[in-house]
């Protein structure tokens, strides 16, 4: 059951990380963006920025589904300790002070296994964004 569930939030998550990542994609190849970034070395530091900022709203995103599903289970009594094991374990941070019950233990281990999936993911797509914003400057690309 443990591993159905842990392939279940796998799953979500990579549903969720898909659509930041299709904005993020999305927004960095619209014309008028690749325009108006080409211009000015200001506005292409917002732009990486900007993609920063979805990859952090993606990951915690990925902990916050993560908290509602832990508190749906009731094994947590609030949503705010749901979320801080979510986050503690996700990030593989684990402290140790709040702990699921022993027949859930394995749930931790999907969920460190997904947080660390999930940190390659939205690491190799801020890179993204950090060359394709390079690569504006060194070619000084205006749209076609």
């Amino acid at each position: 059951m443990l591993l159905g569930i842990s392939a279940a939030m796998l799953v979500l998550t990579c549903l969720w990380q898909m659509g930041i990542t299709l904005v993020i994609t999305e927004l960095n190849h619209a014309p008028q963006v690749v325009q108006w970034c080409a211009q000015k070395g200001s506005r292409r530091s917002l732009v990486m920025l900007t993609g920063a900022g979805l990859t952090a709203l993606g990951l915690v995103g990925d902990m916050l589904l993560w908290a509602l599903l832990l508190r749906g289970l009731n094994l947590f009594t609030s949503l705010e300790n749901s979320f801080y094991f979510s986050a503690m374990t996700f990030t593989t941070v684990g402290y140790g002070d709040v702990l699921l019950p022993p027949c859930w233990h394995l749930l931790s281990v999907g969920l460190a296994l997904n947080g660390l999936l999930m940190a390659g993911w939205s690491t190799a797509l801020l890179v993204y964004v950090v060359q394709h914003m390079i690569e504006l400057r060194l070619n000084n690309r205006a749209p076609h």
